[in-house]
């Protein structure tokens, strides 16, 4: 607990509290509302020299703000995740040579209008995501399992270059709000209804011109070529 809640509201930004769903801050500020109404109580009892209820009222306050502050922190978190309903597009990819062993990769991911540009090095490129997936009755509410792709980096098809050479990798995402995989993976019990928690990567050769569709599915991540050039750097991957 003293590694998580002190850096709660650091994490925290007004622009990204107010994309959160609706019902998100609705519940987050009724009990801030009744968190400083209690903490206004406390301070009353405390004005009358009323110590034991002041404590317990202040006590009581203050839990609920911790807790409507998480409850934030962590819907941020979740946020920042994409749902998995069935196989779907999650991003294509578009390689051009720039010299040996030497690309950029261009990514269009499926929820943003917009490309990005990436210099790799190595004969292969990796994409590695998180996912989420919940127990029952979370799951049976139709809250479907959740991925984030993490980052892009380049590959070496040979051990001792992969050991020597420069290797290149970039993060896909911002890590915002509370870390729901950080609190899962070392506190466990606090999040009972999370099923399991893993990652899944894919690769393939990097190829002038090739271009990849990356789909994900409930059991992970999957790359398909999508052009010609895509099919010959499959066919001679060795």
């Amino acid at each position: 607990m003293s590694e998580i809640i002190p850096g709660i509201i650091s994490k925290i930004s007004l622009d990204n509290v107010l994309q959160l769903p609706l019902e998100v801050n609705v519940i987050a500020g009724l009990i801030v509302f009744t968190g400083l109404l209690l903490a206004v109580i406390a301070f009353a009892r405390l004005r009358q020299k009323r110590l034991l209820s002041a404590g317990i009222y202040s006590s009581i306050s203050t839990v609920l703000l911790v807790l409507a502050v998480a409850l934030i922190a962590l819907s941020m978190n979740l946020y920042t995740y994409n749902r998995i309903s069935h196989e779907q597009d999650v991003a294509e990819i578009v390689f051009k040579q720039l010299g040996p062993q030497y690309y950029s990769a261009t990514i269009s991911l499926a929820d943003e209008h917009q490309n990005t540009e990436y210099m790799i090095k190595g004969d292969e490129w990796q994409l590695d995501t998180r996912i989420i997936k919940w127990r029952p009755p979370v799951y049976l509410a139709g809250l479907d399992s959740l991925y984030r792709l993490e980052r892009i980096s380049g590959r070496y098809r040979d051990v001792e270059e992969e050991k020597t050479e420069n290797r290149t990798v970039y993060s896909l995402t911002k890590n915002e709000g509370l870390d729901i995989w950080s609190i899962t993976k070392h506190y466990p019990s606090w999040l009972p209804w999370i099923d399991a928690y893993y990652g899944s990567a894919t690769y393939l050769p990097m190829h002038d011109s090739a271009r990849f569709k990356i789909t994900l599915s409930q059991t992970g991540l999957l790359a398909r070529p999508v052009n010609e050039a895509g099919e010959e750097s499959i066919q001679f991957w060795d």
